[in-house]
């Protein structure tokens, strides 16, 4: 997942001209997997889901779960459920800062747009924590009075989207600017996992609940849900910038499973595997010059069939 996967349809023309060897970093459009057990963000070809290896550099400690490319220079964040969130080198995949070691189950950080922080979903405290990003130093409480929150990413109209690994809270709506809590959308999925927007207004949210995942217009309205084969542990969502179709992983059989954006019909269940349970995954976006992501994103999503 990146600084905001609705502003991730970049062009495959800005494609990084080094190549796939791992000590430069895996190109824009490559595939990244959590993989919770071992430590482990595995690499794979965008386009053919081959693996290409280990993208951090040696195994990373406290059971992986989201993963967010952003900030000025494309780094990116590996949150964790007792090791803190952790900053990788974007080319070497070495870990550059570690924010809240001791925050207990922490499950994505993601870069603020506006300022050099990264927030944080803290499951102690049931709220989003803002530290700075270079110094890791707490910077203070962004938002409250949000349940268990899972993955979370930034939506088409700026504001942060928050799931919540709760019986039935659903997707909290945070403003993106104050962070105060606008909305609950989804009351009563359980277990909520990730988010993604299509360009249509379409978002779908992944529930371990029920193992599925739900479809909503851009009113929240629900349209339908499907389910991959095999299910067990659905996990985390992203759209692919080569297809436009929908990557979903699953814990129990391993798999990256990929689905047709318009008919959500299951087109491939394994495009990609990794050895034990996976949390969640992500295209990598290319990142223009800092507070040129809107309106390079908003440009490209012309360019891709479809793209959240």
């Amino acid at each position: 997942m990146s600084l905001n996967r609705t502003l991730r349809g970049a062009s495959l023309a800005l494609v990084l001209s080094a190549g796939h060897a791992l000590a430069v970093g895996p190109l824009v459009g490559d595939l990244l997997v959590t993989e919770e057990g071992p430590g482990n963000v595995w690499a794979f070809n965008g386009p053919t889901g081959a693996p290409n290896g280990f993208f951090n550099t040696s195994p990373l400690a406290g059971n992986l779960m989201a993963v967010h490319t952003g900030g000025a220079v494309g780094d990116v964040l590996v949150g964790s459920a007792f090791g803190g969130v952790y900053r990788l080198d974007r080319n070497t995949g070495n870990v550059v800062q570690t924010y809240s070691p001791g925050g207990g189950w922490q499950w994505a950080g993601i870069w603020r747009p506006s300022a050099n922080t990264v927030l944080i979903g803290s499951m102690n405290t049931d709220d989003i924590r803002e530290y700075d990003a270079t110094t890791g130093a707490y910077v203070g409480t962004f938002a409250t009075g949000v349940n268990k929150p899972a993955d979370m990413i930034y939506g088409p109209n700026g504001n942060l989207f928050v799931c919540s690994f709760d019986s039935g809270a659903g997707v909290y709506e945070i403003d993106g600017v104050t962070g105060a809590v606008l909305n609950q959308w989804g009351l009563g999925m359980g277990f909520t996992n990730d988010i993604a927007f299509l360009p249509d207004g379409r978002r779908i949210v992944t529930a371990m609940g029920t193992n599925s995942a739900h479809v909503f217009d851009s009113a929240w309205n629900p349209i339908t849900t499907f389910t991959g084969t095999g299910w067990g542990r659905v996990h985390g969502i992203d759209v692919s910038p080569h297809d436009g179709n929908i990557y979903i992983v699953d814990g129990l059989t391993t798999n990256v499973h990929v689905f047709d954006s318009t008919t959500y019909a299951e087109i491939n269940v394994m495009f990609a595997s990794t050895h034990t349970k996976p949390v969640d995954l992500e295209f990598r976006p290319a990142i223009p010059a800092p507070g040129a992501g809107a309106l390079l994103g908003l440009a490209m999503l012309a360019g891709v069939r479809r793209r959240r």
